[in-house]
């Protein structure tokens, strides 16, 4: 019986162990993001970096807070899988705020441009109502019956990343327009150029500002359409995966047992489940990447009402092009022959201009459908972000060319 005292008492170590460890990493992952918004400051006066301390602080302690009960009320997935969530958002944040900072490095002037932009569209009401709106859709979408026998969650999978991927086309468009275009009618621009920043700095600045605001909207999307698509697999009873063996040896290493056990499955699913959608949200960010682009070119020279129409029909037709190259192929009669090769010639020509955003497209091989490894989709995301990067430089290049012949007085 001393034995099992024993026992349970190592138990409980390990789990406060394993659950300062948890409160700690979310105070750390608050770091970068406070940061940047300067709610922490290390480099001030000592009383400013006790604050700093202080609110990083009572950020652990918070979560050390809300994470002990565990032990007592037992083992929640649903806890796990809000930590991961948070977590997860904490660390876009970062890497989306801190950017323009790191790039500030090597890239002073234009970063100054990026940072500016994207702190101006993210206190924007825009954002916000974009995200607002695309968190209600994605929560309709959770609970919505899409009578497909047995295929409800692949179609969410499917709607749910498209959601997101037109709220933040939407969200970029606009505000491309707006930033770009405002600024050079409102003779901000020139009032930025009068200084020594060149005209390359400010536009490519704005591109990266607010392709980074799309980035946070996003991906912030994408996170919590992860938690929505985890509630959907518990509606529909879908047998989770089975713990991998690397998760089984460390639980063993570390001794846990019984609520942290439970809590610590929870999280390896959590994290399992982000790789599972990483591609899917990194290919959504190539297509917002080439629209942005092109947004911002169009900016240069046209206002808002020509440029919103000019990118619905880009969109549209970039994706309806290879569509059509597959099917205008076919054999036609002779008296039907001219008019085949001047169709098939049209669509042929538009599909070498426009980018080919089916590359990017969500669907059901990612679902498991198909016989594709994780390896060779990675390989697919790699060539897809490769093709973003080249292709979103043409249009850009345009712009600046487009930008520098542009009279500003």
């Amino acid at each position: 019986m001393q034995t099992g005292i024993i026992t349970s008492r190592a138990i409980i170590v390990t789990s406060l162990l394993f659950i300062a460890i948890l409160a700690v990493l979310q105070g750390v992952m608050s770091i970068p993001w406070m940061y940047a918004l300067e709610l922490i400051d290390f480099n001030q006066s000592d009383a400013q970096r006790r604050r700093s301390f202080g609110l990083i602080g009572q950020i652990i302690g918070g979560c050390a807070l809300i994470l002990t009960p565990v032990l007592w009320l037992g083992g929640s997935d649903t806890l796990a899988r809000f930590y991961g969530t948070i977590l997860q958002i904490q660390i876009i944040m970062g890497v989306g705020l801190l950017a323009p900072i790191a790039l500030g490095i090597i890239w002073p002037k234009g970063a100054s441009i990026a940072f500016a932009t994207q702190r101006e569209a993210t206190r924007q009401p825009l954002f916000w109502l974009i995200l607002s709106g695309g968190l209600l859709v994605l929560v309709v979408s959770l609970v919505l019956p899409y009578f497909t026998y047995g295929e409800d969650y692949k179609m969410m999978y499917e709607l749910g990343f498209d959601i997101i991927l037109f709220g933040t086309m939407i969200f970029t468009a606009l505000l491309a327009s707006i930033s770009v275009n405002e600024d050079i009618e409102g003779r901000t621009a020139l009032t930025l150029l009068s200084k020594p920043l060149s005209r390359r700095d400010f536009l490519l600045g704005k591109f990266i500002g607010i392709n980074l605001s799309g980035f946070l909207l996003l991906f912030g999307l994408g996170t919590v359409f992860q938690l929505f698509l985890l509630f959907r697999q518990g509606i529909e009873r879908i047998d989770p995966l089975p713990d991998a063996p690397w998760i089984l040896d460390l639980i063993e290493t570390l001794g846990l047992g019984g609520s942290a056990e439970i809590l610590l499955k929870a999280l390896a699913g959590w994290f399992f489940l982000t790789a599972e959608v990483a591609p899917s949200i990194v290919l959504c960010f190539c297509q917002v990447t080439i629209i942005t682009a092109i947004a911002v070119a169009l900016a240069t020279r046209f206002p808002m009402m020509v440029t919103l129409p000019v990118i619905a029909t880009i969109f549209f037709l970039a994706h309806l092009a290879p569509v059509l190259v597959s099917t205008s192929g076919g054999e036609s009669g002779s008296s039907g022959a001219g008019v085949a090769q001047m169709l098939r010639f049209t669509v042929t020509a538009f599909h070498a201009i426009l980018p080919d955003l089916e590359l990017f497209r969500v669907n059901i091989a990612i679902l498991g459908d198909t016989q594709l490894t994780v390896g060779s989709y990675w390989l697919h995301v790699a060539w897809a972000v490769i093709y973003a990067a080249i292709y979103a430089s043409v249009p850009l290049l345009v712009g600046l060319v487009l930008f520098e012949g542009r009279d500003l007085g």
